[in-house]
């Protein structure tokens, strides 16, 4: 149409060229993923900052940050692992810490990759994919000193956690083939070495008291023992006290066998022995016939 001045087409870059609205019904995804190939693409601290100022929290951002890290020299790789430079067949994968969980999860499968895991701890460890709703999905275990290589995408971040299945470390793969090479923790000097004993309360030492013995006891070696003799023909009661045993009264602090009002022993055959002398004295012993006599007749 004649007279219809067309307006020459701008060039945006840097900052400008983040900065700028994309056209068409694009989605919010789709456009933040632009402006960080964008600044991918430039590869300068101030491309990524402009990313940063427009996209401060969000899974590409975090990416940016690692970039700006590798960029400063501020994020070194571990001493055990072997640190490739971008662009190599496999590099190291983007490590982030555990608290990062919660707002993590899967964006896209667009963009292929292949992550590496390097279990160089000394137990076993669980791979968790994070999936799209930002669920756990439990992929594999590895022994110490096993590798597994999986394939996966650039968005897709993977959980390295204990057997016990809580969070150890997250990696998410970088473009092409990358390695995630888990490190062995270094070991905590408060939970190795034992607890300090807590120290015993002094108690002051209790006197002991002073041990008396009863009647007929006396003290030997600090124990009360029994002191008098109550004799062949009597017993002793628990008290200590003495008393004489059937048949036998006491006498001047002897038990005699029992005596009528005449002074006779009351049958003394009844006293322990007699029928034994008895018998063998009628067998012919004279002997037991002279114990039988002196002891087991009336008298």
């Amino acid at each position: 149409m004649a007279g219809l001045l067309v307006a020459p087409p701008v060039l945006l870059s840097g900052h400008d060229a983040l900065a700028a609205e994309p056209a068409g019904a694009q989605t919010p995804d789709a456009v933040e993923k632009e402006a960080f190939e964008a600044a991918k693409a430039l590869g300068t601290v101030e491309a990524w900052d402009a990313f940063l100022s427009h996209y401060p929290k969000s899974f590409y951002s975090d990416l940016a940050r690692a970039y700006l890290k590798q960029m400063s020299g501020q994020s070194a790789p571990p001493a055990d692992s072997t640190a490739r430079p971008p662009g190599t067949p496999e590099q190291l994968a983007y490590e982030l810490t555990c608290a990062s969980q919660p707002t993590l999860k899967s964006k896209s499968s667009t963009e292929p990759a292949k992550l590496r895991f390097v279990n160089g701890t000394g137990g076993t460890v669980i791979l968790q994919w994070i999936d799209f709703n930002g669920g756990l999905k439990e992929y594999a275990r590895l022994k110490p000193g096993a590798e597994l290589v999986q394939d996966t995408y650039i968005t897709h971040p993977w959980i390295v956690a204990y057997e016990e299945g809580s969070c150890r470390q997250i990696y998410m793969p970088a473009p092409g083939n990358s390695v995630a090479r888990i490190p062995a923790e270094v070991p905590n000097k408060a939970k190795t070495e034992p607890p300090p004993e807590p120290q015993k309360k002094k108690y002051k030492e209790e006197k002991q008291e002073t041990l008396h013995c009863g009647k007929n006891y006396k003290k030997v070696g600090g124990k009360c023992v029994l002191l008098q003799n109550c004799g062949a023909n009597a017993y002793r009661s628990p008290e200590g006290d003495c008393y004489c045993n059937k048949n036998y009264q006491m006498v001047n602090g002897q038990c005699v066998w029992k005596t009528d009002k005449k002074g006779f022993e009351v049958a003394p055959w009844k006293k322990s022995g007699c029928s034994t002398w008895q018998q063998q004295c009628n067998k012919g012993n004279a002997k037991a016939c002279g114990k039988y006599e002196a002891n087991c007749q009336v008298n």
